[in-house]
């Protein structure tokens, strides 16, 4: 359902809606044309998020963005590979590559600037569970200043510390950001950034008084609680051949615990890319109109 829009053209959204941010765009039709492209890369400016499907499967993520929907020279370069294969490993010291249940969360928050847009390729899914699951964190954001808007003042003031040092790989990230930010020109919801377990509580807690952390957590959990409210997210089982396109500043993704059994297979390859780089594709179209430059703040 629909709840509330942005003067940048951002409808916000809560729960499933078949034509609306949960439609499924089939690949020839989106790859036939520029326009067809362009019409698929603004449904994603709109909603935050937008579902490719029936690609076929010899297609990698290179492929898909380069030669299928014109996004050149794109890729952000992380701590992680361009292009990440994300499967199953024993004791794995990133929880994305094991069988539990993943949170609502945005990526890579100990960035300075995390990458703007994700993408989230499946090639393969034949284990039992694992289903992905999307929420507008924009969403949650209105209806907080509508209805407590003293705990998205606290959200908004109040960085919190996010760190990466994973065991053995010499990688140290540490960053600070509130976990909202506005738009400093009109007020529009401009950035979420949330990753529950790269939060550095401990330094959190050296770094700011304890009346100050106690407000903090109040609001968090109160962000939190309308975050994993399930009548606001939407679930689907990914197959082979199905990809997402997420804003990162705006939509967060998740996983179902799943059970893996030898023989099975749940694969998935994911990239990043940062903002400039879509709004370019969409601006350079072969008519060259100029829809959407209201967007160029974000």
């Amino acid at each position: 359902a629909v709840v509330s829009t942005q003067s940048t053209g951002q409808v916000f959204w809560t729960g499933p809606d078949p034509e609306g941010q949960t439609k499924f765009w089939d690949w020839d039709w989106v790859t036939e044309s520029s326009d067809n492209t362009r019409e698929f890369l603004i449904h994603y400016i709109r909603y935050g998020i937008a579902f490719l499907t029936n690609i076929p499967l010899n297609l990698e993520m290179k492929e898909i963005l380069h030669d299928g929907l014109g996004i050149v020279r794109a890729i952000r370069k992380t701590v992680f590979p361009e292009v990440d294969i994300v499967r199953f490993k024993n004791n794995p010291t990133n929880s994305g590559y094991g069988t539990g249940a993943l949170p609502g969360h945005t990526d890579l928050c100990y960035y300075n600037q995390t990458p703007h847009v994700q993408y989230f390729h499946c090639l393969e899914n034949t284990v039992k569970g694992g289903e992905s699951f999307w929420v507008d964190a924009f969403s949650v954001v209105r209806e907080m200043q509508e209805t407590v808007p003293e705990l998205v003042e606290r959200l908004r003031t109040i960085p919190m510390t996010f760190r990466y040092t994973p065991p053995g790989t010499g990688v140290f990230h540490l960053t600070n950001h509130p976990i909202v930010q506005f738009e400093k020109l009109n007020g529009d919801i401009y950035q979420v950034t949330d990753h529950p377990w790269t939060m550095d509580t401990a330094m959190f807690a050296r770094t700011h008084p304890l009346e100050t952390r106690i407000k903090w957590w109040e609001a968090y959990l109160h962000y939190r609680s309308l975050i994993e409210d399930t009548e606001r997210t939407y679930q689907r089982r990914l197959i082979g051949g199905e990809f997402v396109i997420t804003d990162n500043w705006r939509v967060y993704h998740g996983r179902k615990e799943f059970w893996w059994q030898e023989g099975q297979e749940r694969v998935v390859s994911t990239s990043y890319m940062d903002w400039n780089h879509m709004a370019s594709r969409i601006m350079s179209t072969e008519k060259g109109e100029h829809v959407f430059l209201e967007i160029d703040q974000h």
